[in-house]
C-alpha cells in the first residue's frame, strides 16, 4: 500500500533529524524534572498542604492559672509542629514583630485575667475579661488557624466557668429543702473555687484516635507532570508534521509527487500516517525514558496504556492536520498551531491539576483533547486504573481522531485538486 510506504519514508526522515528529535524527547523530560522539583509538595487531591511553624507570640501579663492555660495548650505536643511559639513581655514589641513579618499573630492576656474571672467574696458569680488577639492582615491561612485555636481555648474556659456557676445556682435552689446545714453552701463553694484549688488542667474526658485502613502512598508528582509534558509536546510534534505538507507544497515536492501514478488520497493519507507514526514513537520513548529516569509507574494495565497512548497520538495528529488545512501559508499554520497547543495545554491540565476548574473554564476544558488524554493517563499512572476505567477517555479521543482525520483528508484533497 503506497500510503504506508510514504508514511514510513517520512518517519525515517524525521528520525534522522537528531536536533529536532533531541528537542522533542529531551524537552519534556527536562521540564518535567524542573516542575517536579519546584512543585514536589503539590496536592492533587483538592486539599491544602499541611502548615507548620506558624510564628505565634504570647504576651501573658496574668499571674494566674487561666492566663497560663493559653500558653500551656499552645505548647502541647499536638500543636508543637503547627505553631512556633514565643513568649514576650512587651506588647508593643510583640505587635512590631507582626509588622516586620516575623510573626503571624500575638495573644495578649491582661494582668488581672484570672482574678477577674474567678468568684470572690465581693463578686460571687465571677466577672468578665477579654483576651486580645492581633493577626497579620497580609497572611491568608494562618490567621484563621490561630483564631480557631484561641477560640477553642476560650470556649473551653467559658464552659468550665459556666458549669461551676450552674452547679452553685442549682445547689442553692434546693439548699433550704435539704436542710439548714446547706445554707452555707455558697461561701463554701466560692472558697473552693479559689485560684489555688481550681485545677484547670485536670482531664475529665479523653479522646482516643484510631486510624482505620492503610496509609496512602506518597504522591509521585512525576507521574502527573511527565504525562502532561508528553501530551503538550506531542501537540507541537503533530502540528509540525502536518505543516510539512505545506512546506513540500511551497517547495514543489508535493506537486511532483502528485504527478506520479499514486492516487492523491494515498499521498495525503501517507503524509498523515507518517505524522502519526512519528508521534507514536515519540510517546513510546518518553514512556520508557520516564520509567527509567524518574521511576514513573504507568499503572498495571498495559492494554489500557497502549490504547490511551495510541488514541492520544491519533487525535493529536488528526487535529494538527485539520488545523493545517485552514492555513494559507506555513507561517500562518505555525501561528495557529502554537496558539492552539498553548491554550489546550493550559486548559487541558498539562501544567496543573484541573480538578478545581469550575464554570465556563471547566466547560471549555472538556473540548480539549489534552484533558481527556491527561485524565486517562493519570488514572493509569496515579490510580492504577484498569482498562475498563479509561474506556470513556479512549472513546472521546478516538472520536476526536476520526472526525479530525476525516476533515483533514477531505480538506487536503479539495485543496490540491485544481
Amino acid at each position: 500500500m503506497k500510503a504506508l510506504q510514504i508514511a514510513w519514508k517520512d518517519t525515517r526522515t524525521r528520525m534522522r533529524d537528531w536536533k529536532a528529535l533531541a528537542g522533542l524527547l529531551g524537552a519534556p523530560l527536562i521540564i518535567s524534572a524542573l516542575l517536579g522539583l519546584a512543585f514536589g509538595n503539590l496536592d492533587f487531591g483538592g486539599t491544602d498542604p499541611a502548615l507548620t511553624g506558624i510564628q505565634l507570640i504570647v504576651v501573658n501579663e496574668d499571674a494566674g492559672q487561666f492566663g497560663q492555660t493559653y500558653a500551656d495548650v499552645l505548647a502541647t505536643d499536638q500543636l508543637s509542629e503547627l505553631f512556633e511559639l514565643r513568649e514576650m513581655q512587651d506588647l508593643s514589641a510583640a505587635r512590631a514583630e507582626i509588622e516586620n513579618g516575623d510573626a503571624r499573630g500575638v495573644i495578649h492576656i491582661p494582668s488581672d485575667f484570672s482574678e477577674s474571672l474567678l468568684p470572690s467574696e465581693s463578686n460571687p458569680e465571677g466577672g468578665q475579661n477579654t483576651v486580645q488577639l492581633y493577626l497579620d492582615p497580609s497572611a491568608n491561612i494562618s490567621p484563621f488557624i490561630i483564631q480557631s485555636v484561641v477560640d477553642q481555648i476560650t470556649a473551653s474556659s467559658n464552659t468550665i466557668l459556666l458549669a461551676a456557676g450552674v452547679s452553685v445556682d442549682q445547689a442553692l435552689i434546693y439548699s433550704s429543702t435539704l436542710g439548714p446545714a446547706l445554707a452555707g453552701l455558697e461561701p463554701a463553694i466560692t472558697a473552693e473555687l479559689s485560684e489555688d484549688n481550681f485545677d484547670f488542667g485536670s482531664q475529665r474526658l479523653s479522646l482516643t484516635k484510631t486510624e482505620v485502613g492503610q496509609p496512602g502512598e506518597e504522591l509521585d508528582v512525576y507521574a502527573y507532570f511527565v504525562p502532561g509534558m508528553a501530551v503538550f509536546f506531542l501537540m507541537f510534534s503533530m502540528f509540525d508534521g502536518s505543516r510539512s505538507i505545506l512546506l513540500e507544497e511551497s517547495r514543489g515536492t508535493l506537486p511532483r509527487l502528485m504527478t506520479s501514478p499514486t492516487p492523491l488520497s494515498q499521498i495525503i493519507l501517507g503524509k498523515m500516517l507518517g505524522t502519526f507514526l512519528t508521534g507514536l514513537l515519540q510517546f513510546t520513548v518518553l514512556v520508557i525514558a520516564s520509567t527509567i529516569i524518574f521511576g514513573v509507574s504507568w499503572g498495571s494495565s498495559i492494554p489500557g496504556l497502549i490504547i490511551i497512548v495510541v488514541l492520544t497520538v491519533f487525535a493529536a495528529s488528526g487535529l494538527g492536520a485539520a488545523l493545517t488545512v485552514f492555513a494559507q501559508t506555513e507561517t500562518q499554520a505555525s501561528v495557529i498551531a502554537t496558539t492552539v497547543a498553548l491554550v489546550f495545554g493550559a486548559l487541558g491540565g498539562s501544567f496543573f491539576p484541573i480538578q478545581n476548574l469550575t464554570g465556563i473554564v471547566d466547560t471549555i476544558s472538556r473540548f480539549t483533547l489534552n484533558r481527556w488524554a491527561m485524565q486517562g493517563l493519570t488514572k493509569l499512572s496515579l490510580e492504577s486504573a484498569a482498562l475498563g476505567d479509561v474506556l470513556t477517555e479512549a472513546s472521546i479521543l478516538g472520536t476526536i481522531g476520526i472526525i479530525t482525520f476525516s476533515l483533514a483528508l477531505l480538506g487536503f484533497q479539495r485543496r490540491f485538486v485544481k
